[in-house]
């Protein structure tokens, strides 16, 4: 196996940690009113930002087409989980000082779960 497609594999699979982050905390999380914890969504989104990116440029490196369309929509899904997660972490923080409930957060969790299964969806169907 060349050393480039070891790289692209190690890339692929530390992307589907990240994927499953993200989308396991919103699962975990789904019955809950409230104690929402978005550090795995963050750190998952992160992760995915990453290595996506650097997906992009392994395969560009290994001569493989990239779909420069398909590539920017997942982008953009993945800063907007990020965004939420930052979200989430930073209203959160603030409801917690002024000893409010986090029940107004659940809206963020749940769109940030939506938004990596449509993240998958895109990857898995647009060909």
């Amino acid at each position: 196996m060349e050393p480039l497609e070891i790289v692209r594999l190690v890339l692929l699979i530390t992307h589907f940690v990240g994927l499953a982050a993200i989308i396991g905390a919103w699962i975990l999380q789904m019955p809950r009113r409230s104690g929402f914890d978005f550090s795995p969504v963050l750190v998952g989104s992160i992760v995915q930002l990453v290595t996506g990116i650097a997906l992009i440029a392994v395969n560009e490196l290994g001569g493989n087409d990239i779909d420069t369309g398909k590539a920017i929509t997942k982008l953009t899904i993945t800063l907007a989980v990020l965004g939420l997660g930052i979200a989430g972490i930073v209203r959160g923080r603030r409801l917690r000082r002024r000893g409010a409930s986090d029940a107004a957060l659940r809206p963020l969790l749940w769109a940030a779960g939506i938004a990596a299964v449509a993240n998958v969806v895109v990857a898995v169907v647009w060909r």
